[in-house]
């Protein structure tokens, strides 16, 4: 009898199952994102008399990152600098050069055709391509992503204004002494 109830114990556990799902869907959008990672603010200050006729070689840097699961490029504009009654400096004056800090590099994943200071940028108050695609993606993170963007000023390299800051000064396009400002924009763009 020990046997049978050692049988009939088995068949009451024996247990029923029952499944169904969960649907789940990953959306992956893109990304595109420029930060400021140091350097916002510049100051070039003009007070000996090599600095008005040759300029400023090295006004300081800014850092940024492009972070983007795609291609892209990035462009500059600004306008005049102002002092805020009449007098301007035209914006040509001020002069940019690039250069990669990450691992994707100009000339190869990125081009730039200002990399260093004997070619640099004229700003202009129109957009002006600094970054574009290069050869490959240019896609990725802050590691891939990582740009030094050197400020120079009065120097007349490259694209930049061909008058001395002096000769502007005594000229009258650059209407008197003062403190002048401007904003420049960097405007990042998905391919």
């Amino acid at each position: 009898m020990t046997v049978l109830i050692a049988a009939q114990t088995t068949n009451l556990m024996a247990q029923t199952t029952d499944t169904d799902v969960v649907n789940f869907t990953a959306i992956l959008q893109e990304v595109l994102n420029l930060t400021v990672t140091g350097g916002q603010d510049q100051t070039a200050d003009f007070d000996t008399p090599d600095e008005y006729n040759l300029g400023i070689d090295a006004v300081g840097t800014t850092t940024i990152t492009v972070e983007a699961t795609g291609d892209w490029f990035l462009e500059v504009n600004a306008a005049d600098f102002s002092d805020g009654g009449g007098n301007i400096i035209p914006i040509d004056n001020l002069g940019l050069w690039c250069e990669s800090t990450g691992t994707n590099t100009i000339g190869a994943e990125v081009s730039c055709s200002f990399t260093a200071l004997a070619s640099s940028m004229g700003i202009t108050a129109a957009d002006q391509m600094l970054l574009d695609l290069g050869a490959g993606s240019n896609a990725g993170g802050v590691a891939e992503n990582s740009f030094n963007l050197n400020w120079t000023m009065g120097t007349m390299n490259g694209t930049m204004n061909t008058n001395t800051m002096l000769e502007q000064l005594t000229a009258g396009t650059i209407g008197a002494l003062g403190t002048y400002t401007t904003t420049v924009n960097l405007t990042l763009t998905a391919y």
